[in-house]
């Protein structure tokens, strides 16, 4: 009975995270796919993808710079709205764009008599406008499988900075460090 239990327990490893992701795929496509009401599968992301990109694309355009600060301006003055809308584009643009925040994966020491560590990301290396010497940097610490983290201001010679794939270390702190890296 109990190799029984091992083979399921086995299975069930191997068969919940293929199928929770196909799931969570296909219930987003379909999703997705209600928005517009044309019966196809699959149009409803194509049309979305499209639209996108060619936004995208516009933006990109010295005619769309005024057109994007006048947006820009009104949502952030907006009270409430302002605080989504910012959050919201500090998050996308720390990760995409031309000002990716989240470029340098650091090992944080906390405490030097314990060797207590932390992974995280240089956000910011200027922070006298907070009355912070220089050699004082922002380092944000995003916790595991959630969407919350810690900004800590550290002195350089806490932060080492690693040589590693951004994507990777960000991965390997949201999975709590069982998605392991790849060499």
């Amino acid at each position: 009975m109990n190799r029984i239990l091992a083979y399921f327990f086995r299975g069930l490893l191997f068969t919940a995270p293929i199928f929770i992701t196909f799931y969570i795929l296909i219930a987003s496509f379909q999703w997705i796919d209600r928005l517009i009401p044309i019966d196809i599968p699959g149009l409803g992301i194509a049309i979305i993808f499209v639209s996108i990109t060619m936004l995208g694309l516009f933006a990109s355009t010295f005619l769309a710079k005024p057109l994007t600060d006048f947006l820009d301006n009104i949502l952030s003055r907006v009270p409430l709205v302002n605080l989504i809308y910012g959050a919201i584009k500090d998050v996308v643009n720390a990760f995409v764009g031309e000002n990716k925040k989240f470029k340098s994966p650091v090992l944080l020491t906390l405490d030097k008599e314990t060797k207590l560590k932390r992974l995280g990301f240089i956000t910011e290396t200027d922070l006298s406008k907070f009355g912070q010497p220089s050699g004082v940097i922002a380092v944000y610490v995003p916790d595991s499988y959630g969407l919350t983290g810690n900004l800590y201001f550290a002195s350089q010679e806490n932060v080492e900075i690693l040589d590693m794939n951004v994507s990777e270390v960000m991965q390997f702190i949201v999975s709590g460090g069982i998605s392991g890296i790849r060499n």
